[in-house]
Order: C-alpha cells, then structure tokens, then sequence
C-alpha cells in the first residue's frame, strides 16, 4: 500500500485513516516541534530508525493507558518509595541524555533509538512548557526516569528506562499519581520504549483515539498557539 512523503516546506499530515495494515502514515517531513504537536493532534507519531527516513504511524488499535479507569495500588507505591526518590525533574536534559545511553546501541540501531534532532527538539518542547519527566533516584545514583508530552489531558509517552529493578515502575506510577491529580484523561503507551511490564494497558480504535487527540486539541486550542 502506498504511503505519502512528506515535504519539509509545509507541516501537514494525510489523515490518520489513511495508514498501511501496519499503521504507517508518512514519511519524511522534519521534526520540528510545530509538526510534532501537529502529529500529536491528529493521533500520530514519528518512530523511525537512525540515518533514514522519518515515518510517522497511527497503529489500529492504539494502545493506552486510561488513567479514569486505572487503579494505583498505593501499599505498592508506597514501599517503592521506601527504595528509591522519585519527582519531577530539574535537569530535563540530564533524563534525554540517560534515555540516550540507555537505548542508543550502535550493534542494533533500532527504531528505539534518541537521535539527537530529536533531543533537541524535546529539549525546545520542554521550553516551551509541553515536555515533562519524572527522575528516579537511589543512594544518590540516577537510576531511572521517563519523559513525554502534555498538551490538553493527554500526556504522550516517549521513553523511560530504568537502571535498577522497579526504577521504571516508581516512575510511571508517580507519573500517573500526578496526572490523575491534574484530571488528565489517558497516557499514549503506544512505543516500545513506554513498555513497562506489569502494568494492564488499554486499546482504542485508531478513530476514537484520534477523535479524542482533535477534542483535546480544540479545547486546548489558546495553549497550543503560544508554540
């Protein structure tokens, strides 16, 4: 089936609809943070591997983490947090740069990989007030964290990784603790590098995921124009 090449001029994307059997939509474009929160909006987002072309899917199912539906079991979270620190971080880079290590593998060089145009492109998102992480820490080792994108209510998942044991479970579970706080409806789980056994993930049909990416960026419309 053929897909659409994206030109580098205009930052547009065919509809989410229109992808491939295995949810390919596009290739090409940039990563510019104007076409990222475009992709987020529209129920997309880019996963390619290094030195080739970006591709940019919306899979049918998508898979989600509903955050209304979803319990935390407080005596787990409470006795990690006897382990390990965890909040919100205050070195953002210091998170993209221990995601970098800890998926950039030159023998695979996988579709798992943080390029650099990405990072810096996260970095101008975080900047910008969208991107966000939570850091892990034990005997004052890092040891763990997890990033990705808020806009509206819905927080899109990257990367998390984890470099003790349960460093990565504190970490979505204190990310989520936060969220539903804030009233935020779902988490994007979509990637692999936000796969995190243990946890019972939910699917949507691509057109009610995208339907409610749109609401959410409509409702949201004021903060998404400040970019």
């Amino acid at each position: 089936m053929p897909y659409f090449e994206l030109s580098k001029n205009e930052i547009d994307f065919p509809p989410a609809y229109f992808a491939d059997p295995e949810g390919l939509v596009a290739s090409g474009g940039d990563l510019s943070i104007e076409r990222l929160v475009l992709a987020y909006n529209s129920g997309i987002y880019y996963w390619h591997y290094p030195l080739k072309h970006i591709k940019w899917w919306s899979p049918d199912p998508r898979t989600v983490l509903q955050l209304d539906s979803f319990e935390i079991s407080f005596d787990r979270f409470y006795h990690l947090e006897k382990q390990f620190t965890v909040g919100l971080t205050n070195d953002f880079e210091r998170v993209l740069r221990h995601c970098q290590k800890f998926y950039n593998n030159e023998k695979k060089m996988d579709n798992n990989w943080l390029s650099e145009r990405a990072f810096r492109s996260f970095m101008e998102l975080h900047q910008k007030g969208l991107a966000h992480a939570v850091e892990v820490w034990c005997d004052h080792h890092f040891v763990g964290g997890i990033f990705g994108v808020a806009i509206g209510k819905i927080f899109f998942g990257e990367y998390t990784f984890s470099l003790e044991k349960n460093a990565d479970e504190i970490a979505l579970l204190y990310l989520i603790k936060k969220l539903k706080e804030k009233g935020f409806q779902l988490i994007d789980m979509q990637k692999e590098t936000m796969q995190i056994n243990g946890f019972e993930l939910d699917e949507m049909s691509r057109t009610e995921y995208v339907a409610l990416c749109k609401a959410n960026a409509e409702k949201y419309a004021t903060k998404f124009r400040q970019l």
